[in-house]
């Protein structure tokens, strides 16, 4: 079986070090299958994170104006600052490769597609090619993925490659490989079940390596029932991580649990969490995955423009703890439940955690 990466996948851990990176690769090759990644893809990411790092550069000088106006104090951003941040753009792209290879995971190089092949696709509005012209880099992508795959001994042993793509729809149709792209195998006299898309890493585990691997039902016990199993207390290590990962974290609009008018929610304070074990596996020889959900009581601190307060019933409001913060705002606090996926691999005699990965969850997606 061959793995293929798309670039909304490495968005999500640009430096290719996080536990579901290293659970991926551990797990194809308990499995024997091969990870790829496109070159167009490692471009595209390499792109991705230059534009954040200046996007971070953008946010620094802002923060330094605010703070002259403030102030009314020069603070100049110092030159070893600056050349910090371009040295990190010029030094990502060889840590990235890098990476790569320390993962074994193989490049599929630029495929020969001619530009006439790629706009008659275009005008023809066939996937990945959207009705808005929207596509080159998902075709390029696609074409890419073609040149790896090849007529297999056993035509019943489907899918071949699957292809690991958070925005699935735009090469799927009512959860299949869309129509145009099965069109495309068949005329390699490729069998058109050969590719398969899956939204994430965790659907590829559950979906293809975890039937194949021993599940370690005994240890998820033991952690679900007592929080810890040999060396690895469950609770301790969920303390430390949601400390780090969740205090004074500030949630954007898209993110927040709140109403829009709870302004600029940040994490003050953490209650206790409680823990679901969603599965503990073998990934390999001496390392083993525990996957969990947690779901944890947050006190936020708020903004509330007091006009919009003016506008909310009473039991609407938060705890106003500042009714005239500044001239257009007060101040709030407000409690809402986070709900986090957790995933620690740890070493076979579960004496230390190796690496981990931490998200947060929606509440839809959460399940008791």
């Amino acid at each position: 079986m061959k793995v293929v990466l798309d670039t909304n996948i490495i968005f999500s851990d640009f430096h290719l070090n996080g536990a579901k990176i290293k659970d991926l690769c551990e797990s194809a090759k308990s499995i024997g299958a091969t990870i790829y990644i496109p070159a167009v893809v490692i471009d595209e990411s390499i792109n991705k994170y230059c534009e954040k790092i200046q996007d971070c550069k953008t946010k620094i000088d802002k923060v330094f104006s605010d703070f002259e106006r403030l102030t009314d104090k020069k603070v100049n951003l110092s030159q070893k600052s600056i050349d910090v941040i371009t040295k990190e753009k010029e030094e990502y792209a060889k840590f990235f490769n890098a990476q790569i290879r320390r993962l074994n995971i193989n490049i599929i190089p630029y495929p020969s597609t001619s530009h006439k092949d790629l706009v008659s696709r275009d005008l023809a509005r066939k996937r990945p090619f959207q009705e808005s012209g929207k596509g080159y880099r998902d075709a390029l992508i696609w074409e890419s993925l073609l040149t790896i795959c090849t007529k297999p001994n056993d035509l019943f042993d489907m899918p071949q490659v699957v292809f690991i793509n958070k925005n699935h729809k735009d090469f799927c149709l009512e959860g299949d490989l869309h129509p145009d792209l099965r069109e495309d195998l068949s005329k390699l006299n490729i069998n058109e079940d050969h590719v398969e898309v899956v939204e994430d890493i965790d659907v590829f585990i559950k979906k293809f390596a975890k039937p194949k691997q021993k599940i370690l039902q005994k240890i998820k016990d033991a952690f679900q029932s007592y929080g810890s199993y040999a060396d690895i207390n469950i609770i301790h290590e969920t303390e430390q991580r949601l400390d780090k990962f969740l205090l004074y974290r500030q949630f954007d609009y898209e993110n927040s649990p709140f109403r829009q008018e709870f302004e600029n929610p940040s994490v003050v304070e953490i209650g206790k969490p409680e823990i679901k074990l969603d599965e503990v596996r073998q990934i390999s020889e001496n390392e083993v995955v525990i996957e969990y959900t947690v779901n944890v009581e947050c006190t936020f601190d708020v903004f509330l423009f007091k006009a919009d307060a003016m506008c909310m019933d009473e039991e609407e409001l938060p705890q106003v703890w500042d009714n005239d913060w500044n001239k257009h705002y007060m101040a709030a606090s407000d409690t809402a439940t986070i709900n986090l996926k957790i995933f620690l691999i740890v070493d076979n005699s579960f004496t230390k955690v190796l690496s981990d990965d931490i998200e947060i969850i929606d509440n839809a997606d959460y399940q008791n």
